[in-house]
C-alpha cells in the first residue's frame, strides 16, 4: 500500500509539471525561429542558384572565347612574322643577287684594257681614227649592257678632263675625273662601292639623283677613269609592288643614304596615310635600332608608326648596305582573330540575355509555387490540418502539391485515431498498475518453492558424478587405439594422393613435351621461311642499286646540261649536283642493307641447325617422362594393397569405440539430466526475480505512460482537423 501512495505522488506531480509549462513563450519561440530560417532561405534560395547555373556556363564561355582569342592572336602573329620575314628576306637574297650582276659588269669595265686606252688618251694624238674606235666599242658595249638588264639605269666611264665621258645617257661631254674622285673620296680615304647619289655627275648630265635608286662604282685599274652603274628604281618598285602582305601594309627599299623607294597597299575606299616630303623608314627610332645591330640581319618587332599598332619586318644586305622592309597593320595580321573576339562577345551578349529572360521565367514560377507551398506547411506545422495545396503549372509541383494534400489529409486521420487510442491507453495504464501488485505477490512464494528444490538436485549430481570419472577412464584406453590407427591410415592414404599428384605432374610434363615439340619445328618453319624473306631483300637492294646508277647518270646529264646554260643554268646545276649526293647516299644504304641482309642469312641457318637440336632433345625428354609414368604406377598398386589392410583394422577398432561410447554416454546422460534440473531450478529462481524487478519496472512504466498520455492529449488538442 506504501509503494501505491508513493507511485501516485509521483505522478500527481508530474502532471502539474506538464500544467506548468507556458504555451505561449513556446510560440514566440518557434515563430523566432521561422523568421531566421526563412533569411537564411531567401540567401540560399533556388532563384540564386538558378541563376548562378545560367551564369556559370556564361563564366566558362567568357573564358574560352579570350583564350581562344589569345591563341589564335598569337599564333596568327607568329605564322604571318614567319612567312613575312621570309618573303622579305627572299626579296632582299632576289636583290643582292640582282646587285651582283651589275657589280661583274661594273667589274668588267673596270679591268677593260680598251678602257685603259682610251682615258689614258694614248691615241689622241697619235691615232685619232684608234681612239674613235675605241669609244665607239666601248659605247656599244655600255649600251648593249645597258639594255639587256633591266635594273640598268645608265652606264657611266668618268675619264680625266679633255678627254669626253662615255655614257649609256649622253655623250660628248668632257671628264671630270678629279672632281669625282674628290666628291667620292671618305675621311678612312676609302671609296665607298655602293652609293646613293653623285651630284658632280648628276650636274654634268643635267640630270636628278632621283632618276635612280643606288649606283655602284669602282675605280679602273689603271686609275685613269672610274665606272659607274646607276641602279634603276622602276624594276624594284615593281618587284616590291608583287609582295602583298595585306591591305595597309607598306613595303619598301632604303639605301643605306636613306633613299627610299615604297609601296602602299591601300584598302579599297581609303586614301594613302604616308606624306611625300617625310621619309616612312629612314630615321624613324624602330628602322635606326635594327639597322645599327650588325648582328642580326633579318626580323620582326611590334612598333608605333602614326598612332597605330604595326609589324615592321625588315632584312638587311651586307653588300650593298640596302634593307627591304615592311610595316603591316596589327589588325591585319590578327584579322581572323579579332572576328573570332567578336563573334565571341556577341555569343556571350545573346546568352547573357538569353539565360536571364530563361532564368526570370523559370525561377519566378519556381518561387510562386514553392510559397504556396510553404504557406500551406507552415499552417500545417501551426497545427491546421484542414484544406489542400495548391500550385500552378503542370510540372513537378503539381505532384508535390498532391503529395503534400494526402500527407496533410492522412496527418489529419492519423491524429484522429491518436486521440482515440490515447484515451485507450489511459484507461490501460491504470488497469496495469493494479495487475503488477498481484504479480509481485505470487513472484514471492514461488522463489521460496524453487529453493527447497535446488538443495535435492545437487545431491544427486554429486553421485552421477562419481560414475562418470570411471567410465571416462575406459573411454580414454579405447580412444588412444583409435587414434594410432587413424594416423597409420592417414600416412597411407597421404602416400597415395601424393603419387596421384606425381602422375598428373609427369603428364602435364609429357604433355608440354609435345607442345614444345610442334613449337620447335614451326620456329625452324618460320626461319626457314625468314631465309626465303631476305632472298626478296636481296633483290630489292639490287633494284636500288640499278636506281642510284641510272640517278647518277642523269645527275651527270644535268650537271652537263647546266654547264651549257652558263650562269643561267647555276640554280639547275646546284640541284643536279643534290640529287648526284643523293643516288651515292641511296647506293651506299642499298650496300648497307646488302650486307645486313646476309648477315641476318647466316644467322637463320645458325638458328635452323639450333631449332633442329632442340626438336631431338625433347623427343628424348617425351622417352623419360613414359618411364617415370610406368613407375608411378606400380607404387600405386603396392600403396591400394596396404591401405585396404589398414581399413579392416580401423574398421574393428570402430566397432569396440562404439559400444564405449553407448554406454559413456548413457552415464553422462544421467549426470545432464541431474545438472539441468539443478540449473533449472536456479534458472527459474533467476526468473522470478527477474519477474519481481519487472513488476516495478512496470509500475514505473505506467507511471511514466500516465504523464506522457496527458502531453498527448495537450499536443493532440492543438490540431485543427474539421
Amino acid at each position: 500500500m506504501m509503494k501505491k501512495t508513493q507511485v501516485n505522488n509521483k505522478r500527481k506531480l508530474s502532471i502539474r509539471n506538464i500544467l506548468k509549462k507556458n504555451p505561449l513563450k513556446e510560440q514566440k519561440k518557434k515563430t523566432t525561429e521561422n523568421r531566421k530560417q526563412k533569411k537564411s532561405v531567401m540567401l540560399f534560395s533556388i532563384r540564386n542558384k538558378i541563376f548562378i547555373c545560367f551564369i556559370v556556363p556564361i563564366i566558362f564561355m567568357v573564358i574560352v572565347g579570350a583564350s581562344a582569342y589569345n591563341k589564335a592572336s598569337d599564333g596568327m602573329t607568329d605564322k604571318f612574322k614567319e612567312t613575312s620575314v621570309q618573303t622579305i628576306k627572299m626579296t632582299r637574297e632576289y636583290l643582292d643577287m640582282t646587285n651582283s650582276f651589275i657589280k661583274s659588269e661594273g667589274m668588267k669595265y673596270g679591268s677593260s684594257d680598251n678602257v685603259s686606252d682610251y682615258s689614258s688618251g694614248k691615241y689622241v694624238f697619235a691615232d685619232v681614227t684608234k681612239h674613235a674606235e675605241l669609244s665607239r666599242n666601248i659605247q656599244s658595249e655600255i649600251t648593249a649592257a645597258q639594255l639587256t638588264n633591266s635594273f640598268i639605269q645608265d652606264i657611266h666611264i668618268i675619264t680625266p678632263k679633255g678627254i669626253n665621258m662615255l655614257s649609256s645617257h649622253i655623250t660628248g661631254k668632257d671628264g671630270i675625273y678629279d672632281d669625282y674622285m674628290t666628291e667620292m673620296l671618305r675621311e678612312d680615304k676609302r671609296y665607298a662601292s655602293w652609293i646613293g647619289s653623285h651630284n658632280a655627275l648628276d650636274n654634268l648630265l643635267n640630270q636628278s639623283n632621283e632618276d635612280y635608286i643606288l649606283a655602284y662604282q669602282l675605280q679602273h685599274y689603271s686609275g685613269n677613269a672610274m665606272v659607274v652603274v646607276d641602279v634603276k628604281a622602276e624594276p624594284i618598285r615593281s618587284l616590291l609592288n608583287e609582295i602583298d602582305l595585306g591591305d595597309g601594309s607598306i613595303v619598301g627599299m632604303v639605301t643605306a643614304e636613306g633613299k627610299e623607294i615604297i609601296c602602299e597597299k591601300i584598302k579599297e575606299g581609303e586614301s594613302s596615310k604616308l606624306s611625300d616630303e617625310n621619309a616612312v623608314f629612314f630615321g624613324q627610332e624602330f628602322y635606326d635600332s635594327v639597322y645599327e645591330q650588325e648582328d642580326i640581319m633579318e626580323g620582326a618587332l611590334q612598333v608605333d608608326y602614326l598612332g597605330e599598332e604595326y609589324m615592321f619586318i625588315y632584312s638587311k644586305s651586307t653588300d650593298t648596305g640596302i634593307c627591304v622592309c615592311a610595316l603591316v597593320p596589327m589588325y591585319t595580321v590578327i584579322g581572323q582573330a579579332e572576328g573570332i573576339r567578336t563573334v565571341t562577345i556577341q555569343m556571350v551578349v545573346v546568352a547573357c540575355i538569353v539565360a536571364g529572360i530563361v532564368g526570370v521565367v523559370i525561377a519566378s514560377g519556381i518561387q510562386k509555387n514553392m510559397n504556396r507551398i510553404s504557406r500551406k506547411l507552415g499552417d500545417v506545422a501551426n497545427g491546421n490540418l484542414t484544406g489542400e495545396v495548391k500550385v500552378k503549372g503542370k510540372d513537378e509541383f503539381r505532384n508535390l502539391a498532391a503529395s503534400a494534400t494526402d500527407m496533410i489529409k492522412n496527418t489529419s486521420k492519423l491524429v484522429g485515431k491518436v486521440n482515440q487510442t490515447a484515451s485507450l491507453l489511459e484507461e490501460s495504464s491504470i488497469e496495469v498498475s493494479s495487475v503488477s501488485d498481484v504479480i509481485n505477490d505470487y513472484s514471492a512464494h514461488i522463489m521460496e518453492a524453487i529453493d527447497e528444490i535446488g538443495v535435492g538436485m545437487e545431491k544427486q549430481a554429486e553421485d552421477a558424478e562419481e560414475c562418470v570419472v570411471r567410465m571416462d577412464a575406459l573411454s580414454q584406453e579405447m580412444q588412444e587405439v583409435s587414434r594410432t590407427t587413424e594416423k597409420v591410415g592417414s600416412l597411407v592414404e597421404n602416400t597415395e594422393e601424393m603419387i596421384s599428384q606425381g602422375m598428373e605432374i609427369v603428364q602435364l610434363l609429357k604433355k608440354r613435351a609435345a607442345e614444345t615439340t610442334s613449337i620447335t619445328s614451326t620456329v625452324g618453319n618460320s626461319i626457314e621461311r625468314l631465309q626465303e624473306e631476305s632472298e626478296t631483300i636481296n633483290g630489292f637492294v639490287a633494284t636500288i642499286t640499278s636506281i642510284s646508277s641510272q640517278t647518277n647518270l642523269l645527275s651527270l646529264n644535268a650537271s652537263i646540261e647546266a654547264a651549257r646554260a652558263g650562269a643561267a643554268g647555276r640554280g639547275f646545276a646546284v640541284v643536279a649536283g643534290e640529287i648526284s649526293k643523293l643516288a651515292d647516299e641511296s647506293a651506299q644504304a642499298a650496300d648497307n642493307i646488302k650486307k645486313k641482309v646476309e648477315l641476318i642469312s647466316e644467322h637463320t641457318l645458325t638458328s635452323v641447325n639450333n631449332a633442329a637440336q632442340a626438336e631431338k632433345m625433347v623427343a628424348l625428354q617425351a622417352e623419360a617422362v613414359t618411364q617415370v609414368i610406368k613407375v608411378f604406377d606400380e607404387m600405386s598398386e603396392s600403396m591400394k594393397t596396404l591401405l585396404d589392410g589398414l581399413k579392416a583394422i580401423i574398421t574393428s577398432t570402430q566397432k569396440a569405440d562404439v559400444e564405449r561410447t553407448n554406454t559413456l554416454s548413457a552415464v553422462e546422460n544421467i549426470s545432464a539430466i541431474i545438472e539441468e534440473a539443478a540449473a533449472g531450478s536456479e534458472v527459474v529462481h533467476g526468473v522470478a526475480e527477474e519477474l519481481v524487478r519487472n513488476v516495478e519496472k512496470l509500475n514505473h512504466t505506467s507511471d511514466v505512460l500516465n504523464v506522457n498520455m496527458q502531453t498527448l492529449k495537450t499536443e493532440i488538442d492543438s490540431f485543427t482537423t474539421e
